[in-house]
Parts: structure tokens; C-alpha cells; sequence
């Protein structure tokens, strides 16, 4: 299913926001994500808000931001590709707005991302896409370890990777963009692609498909 993405990025100015959040005890930003999905003849098909309120120091960092980011953007169901290129826009607007005078007092920022995908096929339905989550019994079943432990399920690549290299990082996984380290607990798919055992869990609970390769998972 080939799919075109557009998305923008603002700044929302609401003073009433300002008075809601009035007791957190940090500056923070309030991330709102309006997704819509089209078919090519520009029918909505799917569309919600969601919204998140993350410390700014945090969604600022190198360590959290991106996370944070990409684990917004996984109930879209877009590709890792996009996730990638929409991280670094999202934080450097982040970063731009962060220091405009004008915001300086704030306590809260709110920002409003806006993606629009569209199908570029004929087959425009939410199943062709990755709307559907997989099924429970199937991600109850996923193969978990912890790394150090047992590793004898893992494709051969991947232990391969792990005995090459030292104890503390591994390899990234593909989700959240964060190395795998020693003792964290990775999950392996019936393709062979292996994640963190909780990201991958939180994106089946929205797509039956593998986030690298688009195989199928039961529903």
C-alpha cells in the first residue's frame, strides 16, 4: 500500500491552557496530533486527536524527545522512514519556539501537528493500510528474552550482531530509534525483526503489519 504523507507544524496560542495547567510544576509543551487518512479520491477514511503533555526539558533532550515523538507518531501507522524525518522537523520547530522571546514566560507551549496521508493506489481501506491491530492471542504469543539471558530464538543476523559487539549497546530498534542494551527484553516477529519487546507491543495494539518489512500478523 503506497501512501503520500504531508504534515505541518504550529504553535497554538490558548491562554485558557495556560490557567488549566496552572498547578504542574515545570514548563511543558501540549502536543496535539490531528491525523486524517484519505483515500486517492479523498475520501476520509480515518482521522482522531490525540494529545500529550511532556516536559519540556524532556522533549528537548536527545535521550527523550525523539521517543516520545516516535511512540506519537506510531498510531499513525506511518513507516519508520517518515518517523525519522518527522522527529527532526517536529524537535527543531520544538527547539525554534522554545526560545522566541515571546515564550519565554510561558509555562505551557502547545504545539499542533497536522498529518494528512493519502493512498496513492486503488486500494484505499483501512485494511490494506495498518489500522488494524493485531490480535491479542498473537501478541500474548510473541517470542520475549532478555538480552544476556537466552537468545537462542533471535534470527541468526541478529546474534551474530550481539556476539560482535560489546556488552552494553546492541542494535537500534526500529520503533523508538534507541539502542537495545544488555538485560533489556526484545520480542522477535514470526519475519524475524526484532524490537523492544514493549514498543513493538504498542504498535500491534494499532497495526497487524511489521514496521520494517509490512508482513502480515494475525488479527
Amino acid at each position: 500500500m503506497a501512501s503520500n504523507y504531508c504534515f505541518k507544524i504550529k504553535q497554538e496560542q490558548d491562554s485558557t491552557l495556560e490557567q488549566l495547567c496552572s498547578w504542574i510544576p515545570h514548563h511543558v509543551f501540549i502536543i496535539g496530533l490531528a491525523f486524517q487518512y484519505v483515500s486517492p479520491q479523498g475520501t476520509t477514511l480515518e482521522s482522531f486527536h490525540r494529545s500529550l503533555i511532556c516536559r519540556r526539558d524532556w522533549f528537548l533532550s536527545q535521550e527523550y524527545g525523539p521517543k516520545v515523538v516516535s511512540l506519537m507518531l506510531a498510531s499513525t501507522g506511518a513507516s519508520p522512514d517518515f518517523h525519522r524525518t518527522a522527529i527532526d522537523d517536529i524537535l527543531s520547530f520544538a527547539w525554534e519556539i522554545n526560545t522566541d522571546p515571546f515564550n519565554l514566560r510561558r509555562q505551557t507551549i502547545t504545539l499542533l501537528v497536522e498529518l494528512l496521508v493519502q493512498a496513492t493506489d486503488d486500494d484505499g481501506s483501512l485494511a490494506a493500510l495498518n489500522f488494524k491491530p493485531a490480535s491479542r492471542s498473537f501478541v500474548q504469543s510473541l517470542k520475549r528474552v532478555k538480552l544476556g539471558e537466552d537468545e537462542a530464538f533471535l534470527p541468526l543476523k541478529k546474534r551474530g550482531r550481539i556476539e560482535g559487539l560489546s556488552s552494553r549497546k546492541q542494535w537500534e530498534c526500529s520503533i523508538c530509534l534507541d539502542e537495545v542494551l544488555e538485560a533489556e527484553e526484545v520480542a522477535s516477529m514470526p519475519c524475524g525483526h526484532v524490537y523492544h519487546s514493549h514498543c513493538i507491543v504498542r504498535w500491534l495494539e494499532t497495526s497487524h503489519l511489521c514496521p520494517l518489512c509490512r508482513h502480515q500478523m494475525p488479527c
